[in-house]
């Protein structure tokens, strides 16, 4: 199956290719910076795709249950550890590996064990889910360059890990997404500068330093709540 796009075509919406059978490889065009959330769940047809350097966000679920998806293309691979794929610049953002995928870029792919991540100076942002479920990190480096964090940003990242203690946030830092921090139970120390504005719902919710930041009256209290959607409550 051959897709067909309009030169103005700028975003790929949720569910956009929702359980499309009979498309077998993609190539997404330069004009398109968005990929929508479950935009080719269930194409289990789905071989191969091409990823260009133009998108600067992929959706939650993009690739859940691409069962025939093994051979991907992207432009500006920034780094492929165990569970996620790092791409892009200025915005660091990443995608939860296909569980059949075996090569990028041509190349067979090594999935490696992260436990420290530094993040390059031409990063401004890290956006949602970036580190999500990255069970084996134990230290990170942010950069002043960094300015936001986003949603579920470092969501049970440290979960198990006794070798994290604290975070270091740079003045940078005007906002912290929701559930940023969610179930972070062993980081007992981390700092809150001035410069954040910004708190989303859930962000420091069963966090080790839970107790800790409460004493900070500058912190709402729906940061240390769970966050609620229509249909359920996340825990």
């Amino acid at each position: 199956m051959e897709i067909q796009y309009h030169q103005k075509l700028n975003h790929l919406g949720d569910y956009c290719f929702y359980k499309c059978t009979s498309l077998t490889t993609i190539n997404i065009p330069s004009s398109v910076s968005t990929i929508g959330d479950g935009c080719f769940y269930r194409c289990s047809t789905l071989k191969s795709i091409n990823i260009h350097s133009s998108v600067s966000k992929i959706g939650n679920g993009c690739f859940f249950e691409c069962t025939s998806l093994t051979s991907m293309s992207i432009d500006n691979l920034q780094f492929v550890s165990k569970e996620r794929i790092f791409i892009n610049e200025p915005v660091l953002i990443s995608i939860k590996i296909p569980e059949n995928l075996e090569i990028i870029n041509g190349k067979n792919i090594e999935k490696k064990d992260i436990n420290e991540f530094i993040i390059p100076s031409s990063i401004t942002k890290l956006c949602d889910h970036c580190f999500s479920e990255c069970e084996s990190l134990q230290s990170i480096n942010i950069p002043s360059s960094v300015s936001e964090l986003g949603d579920y940003c470092f969501d049970c990242c440290f979960s198990g890990c006794s070798s994290l203690t604290s975070v270091i946030i740079p003045t940078s830092i005007s906002k912290i997404g929701c559930n940023c921090f969610y179930k972070c139970s062993l980081l007992t120390l981390i700092n809150i500068p001035p410069s954040i504005t910004a708190f989303g719902t859930a962000c420091f919710y069963k966090c080790g330093c839970e107790e800790m930041l409460k004493q900070n009256k500058t912190i709402p209290e729906n940061c240390f709540q769970p966050y609620w959607r229509r249909d359920k409550e996340i825990r």
